[in-house]
């Protein structure tokens, strides 16, 4: 990495010192403002992290300029931080389904922080402001800038990434989100390693956590009713076998080590190597694969124990008249209590869409699922006492083909 031009006033046991001030001042005065006066709170963190970043280079007489360089944005940096970034959030998926399996109590972290962030949607303009810009501009001062100034006198990069991205994790102090904060920092710091552009990590940082921000924000008020969406997301996490979850996670993140090797080419282009796609290509298809056999084995694991409420399979020929009626096959399930059940739907009707649909008593739908092939359905659903009816319906297409299925409900 590029050295400053007084890199023998910075050794890599500052940047430990340093580093353990920012997480002793956000251990205590941070945790303490933030507590006391909520959103403002986090606002005075981050700018308390950015004063500390300023005040280290002042002490140690280094030019700030060399600690937080700032550089001209071409086309293939900005095309490298979002294939990064798309890469990093892809990942981040999966570490979360990994921190699932070990960590107690995610849900109880996930709903408090939700909750703090994105419960209050007036507040929503200062949130992204917290949230998005400023942990983009403080905390990329804080640990890309000055820590990792630190740094630049080890020779191997890879080293530098890891000892940032390991440090950015314990500064978010939390068990769960540890290894995808983690992973987000080495991210950043292999950024800031390859072009010595400070501002390439804080515009990644700040799409992350701009992206983040909406979908939270929206996934939390979309209810109408704040603390009622917070509690339903919490209840819903602590009811799915987190083996499923990680399966899940696998599955949707499995192409993250094909989005990192393309940003690291366009980032750093005299240390990309062809080969490196070929191992991203193998490390993909290892994650799709494992994550369909987590799920298919954790759904099956969790449907042979115990009775079913409703165990429905047929096979048949669609006929004209079958698709004049409303629905090609109809079955109804009764509850008298709320429930958290598990629903698997497996269907085929080669030539046609097919549809699967669940609807309670008042004609809400509950589940809706289409496939012009075959049809897979495995959710987790939370239920209300009453009537609740099952459906396949299909097009035209469908006519002389045959159609079979099988649903469980446990």
């Amino acid at each position: 990495m590029e050295k400053l031009s007084n890199q023998e006033r910075l050794k890599p046991w500052m940047g430990v010192i340093l580093f353990v001030v920012g997480l002793l001042f956000l251990l205590f005065g941070g945790s303490f403002m933030q507590n006391a006066w909520g959103i403002p709170g986090l606002v005075a963190t981050e700018f308390g992290f950015l004063g500390i970043s300023i005040l280290f280079c002042v002490i140690r007489k280094v030019k700030i300029k060399e600690v937080f360089p700032i550089k001209k944005i071409t086309v293939a940096d900005f095309f490298g931080v979002v294939f990064m970034l798309i890469g990093s959030f892809m990942l981040n998926l999966l570490c979360v389904g990994v921190s699932m399996l070990f960590v107690k109590n995610a849900s109880e972290e996930v709903a408090s922080l939700s909750g703090f962030l994105y419960g209050n949607s007036p507040l929503y303009i200062i949130i992204l402001l917290v949230v998005a810009i400023l942990p983009a501009i403080c905390e990329e001062a804080f640990m890309r800038g000055s820590v990792l100034s630190c740094f630049r006198g080890i020779k191997k990069d890879w080293v530098i990434v890891l000892i940032i991205g390991v440090m950015f994790g314990i500064l978010h102090l939390s068990p769960l989100r540890f290894l995808n904060t983690a992973c987000l920092g080495a991210v950043l710091a292999f950024i800031m390693v390859k072009r010595n552009n400070i501002l390439l990590p804080m515009l990644l940082h700040f799409m992350n956590n701009l992206i983040s921000s909406l979908a939270g924000f929206i996934s939390m008020n979309a209810g109408g009713n704040s603390e009622e969406t917070i509690a339903a997301a919490a209840s819903a996490l602590e009811n799915v076998s987190p083996v499923s979850q990680l399966g899940t996670y696998m599955m949707i993140g499995f192409s993250a080590p094909i989005f990192l090797v393309l940003g690291a080419m366009l980032l750093d282009r005299k240390g990309h190597r062809p080969r490196r796609f070929l191992i991203a290509g193998i490390i993909s298809a290892v994650l799709f694969i494992g994550g369909i056999s987590l799920t298919a084995v954790s759904a099956t694991k969790g449907l042979l124990g115990g009775d079913a409420y409703l165990n429905w399979n047929s096979s048949f020929e669609v006929t004209e008249e079958t698709l004049q009626g409303k629905d090609l096959a109809e079955a109804g399930i009764d509850f008298e209590e709320e429930k958290t059940c598990m629903l698997v739907v497996s269907a085929t009707g080669s030539g046609g869409e097919l549809t699967f649909t669940v609807t309670d008593e008042n004609g809400n739908t509950i589940v809706e699922k289409s496939s012009s092939s075959m049809l897979i359905v495995s959710e987790m659903l939370q239920v209300e006492p009453g009537h609740y009816t099952l459906a396949f319906t299909g097009d035209e297409d469908l006519l002389g083909k045959t159609v079979s299925y099988q649903v469980l409900v446990k």
